[in-house]
């Protein structure tokens, strides 16, 4: 529950701050909500390969463990 508890406190933190400094910047507050909320409408082209790199590396470790725990579960029959 405390972990939880850690995580939704600094996600809330990040939110604010990233609407704290859009505003200091002088963005209009609808500009600044849309960002906050969708964050892909401002990734340039080279963010969103960076983003499918680590999307394709997390799910190739996710196999990885997947088979290495099946391999592991199966007794051999002789």
């Amino acid at each position: 529950m405390k972990l939880f508890f850690v995580i939704i406190l600094l996600a809330a933190f990040s939110f604010s701050l990233i609407i704290g400094i859009d505003i200091l910047m002088g963005l209009d507050n609808n500009g600044v909500i849309k960002k906050a909320l969708n964050p892909f409408r401002v990734m340039e082209p080279a963010e969103y390969i960076i983003l499918i790199f680590f999307i394709f590396f997390f799910l190739i470790n996710v196999l990885r463990d997947y088979l290495n725990k099946n391999k592991g579960n199966n007794p051999t029959s002789n």
